[in-house]
C-alpha cells in the first residue's frame, strides 16, 4: 500500500486533481456540444500555456539567483527556507507539466519518475510543515538547529529527486534542457553538516524545554518498571550525575584515582574527599539506572532446550 501510495496516488492521481488546468481540460474535452467544448479547451489551453510560460522564466531566473530577491515571509532564520522552497516549488511545477506534455497518460505506468515526482512534493511538505511549526511555537532560539537539520535534508532531498527526474524522462535532449534552465549553476544543495547533527545530539542529551518540545505528543513517563519508563529515568539519572562523573574523571586524570571497579573508585572518592556521601549515592542509583535501561532478558539454558 504505502508503495502504491508513493508512486500512483500521490503523484499520478494528484497530478490531475490538483493541477490548475488539467481537469478542466479533461471536462472541455468531455463537452458534447462541439463548440462550446472548442470554446472552452481554447481559454483554458492558452492559460496553460501562460503558466508554463510563467514558470519557464521564473525557474530560471530562481535558478540564476538562487531565488535570492523572492519576496517570502519569514525571520533572518527562516527567510532563506521560504525562498528554497518558492525555488523548488516552481522546478517541481515545471517539471511536472514537461513530464505530463511528454508522457500523458504513461506517466501513470512509470512509476519510477511518478515515484520521484512524490518524493520531491512529500520533502516540500515537510519543510513547509516544520517552518509553520517553528513559527506557531514562538520562533524558540533553542530549536533552530532543529530547523536548520530538517529544512536542509528535506531541500537537499527534493533536489536530488528532481535530478533523478531528469534522468528517468525518456525524451533525455529536452529533458537535459529543462534540467540546464532550472538549474543552471548546478546543484545548490548538500545535505547537513556532520556539526549541526552534533548539535542536534546534544539537544536529545540534555533535559530541556527544546527536547520537550520535541517530544510533544510521545508517550513518555517516569516509571522505572514500564519500558519507556526505565529509559527516562536513566536518562534524568545520568544528566544528575554527570558533574560528578566529571569530578571523578579529572581526579583520576591527575592521578588520585586508580581506574577500576566502580565501587572501588568510589570508596578511594570518599576517602580523600574528592566526592560527598550524596554524590557517591547520586552516581550509583545513575549507573543502577543506566544498567537497567539497556538490561536485556536472560534465561537459564534448560528453558531453552526444554522439550515442551
Amino acid at each position: 500500500a504505502n508503495i502504491l501510495t508513493r508512486t500512483m496516488m500521490i503523484f499520478g492521481q494528484g497530478a490531475v486533481r490538483c493541477h490548475p488546468y488539467i481537469q478542466k481540460e479533461m471536462h472541455a474535452l468531455a463537452e458534447t456540444d462541439d463548440s462550446k467544448a472548442l470554446h472552452e479547451f481554447d481559454a483554458v489551453l492558452w492559460q496553460h500555456i501562460g503558466f508554463f510560460l510563467s514558470n519557464l522564466v521564473r525557474g530560471f531566473w530562481f535558478g540564476l539567483s538562487n531565488a535570492r530577491f523572492s519576496t517570502v515571509p519569514g525571520d533572518k532564520t527562516t527567510r532563506r527556507y521560504y525562498q528554497q522552497l518558492t525555488r523548488l516549488s516552481t522546478s517541481f511545477t515545471l517539471s511536472a507539466d514537461f513530464a505530463l506534455l511528454t508522457l500523458g497518460g504513461n506517466l501513470k505506468r512509470k512509476e519510477r519518475i511518478s515515484g520521484r515526482f512524490a518524493d520531491v512534493l512529500s520533502h516540500l511538505y515537510l519543510c513547509s510543515c516544520v517552518l509553520k511549526h517553528f513559527e506557531n511555537q514562538g520562533s524558540q532560539e533553542e530549536d533552530i538547529p532543529l530547523v536548520h537539520w530538517a529544512c536542509q535534508h528535506s531541500i537537499y532531498q527534493a533536489q536530488q529527486s528532481l535530478l533523478a527526474v531528469y534522468r528517468l524522462l525518456p525524451l533525455q535532449i529536452p529533458a537535459l534542457l529543462l534540467r540546464t534552465v532550472l538549474f543552471p549553476l548546478g546543484k545548490p544543495y548538500s545535505p547537513p553538516q556532520d556539526r549541526l547533527v552534533g548539535q542536534l545530539a546534544q539537544i536529545l542529551l540534555n533535559d530541556s524545554s527544546c527536547r520537550d518540545r520535541l517530544t510533544t505528543g510521545i508517550y513518555i513517563n517516569d516509571n522505572p518498571e514500564d519500558a519507556t519508563g526505565r529509559i527516562e529515568v536513566a536518562f534524568k539519572a545520568v544528566i544528575l550525575a554527570a558533574p560528578i562523573e566529571a569530578k571523578l574523571q579529572a581526579a583520576q586524570k591527575l592521578g588520585k584515582l586508580d581506574k577500576g571497579p566502580l565501587v572501588s573508585t568510589i570508596n578511594s572518592a570518599l576517602a580523600q574527599n574528592i566526592i560527598s556521601q550524596a554524590d557517591a549515592d547520586t552516581f550509583e542509583a545513575a549507573e543502577q539506572a543506566r544498567a537497567n535501561a539497556i538490561m536485556v532478558n536472560d534465561f537459564e539454558a534448560d528453558e531453552l532446550t526444554g522439550q515442551l
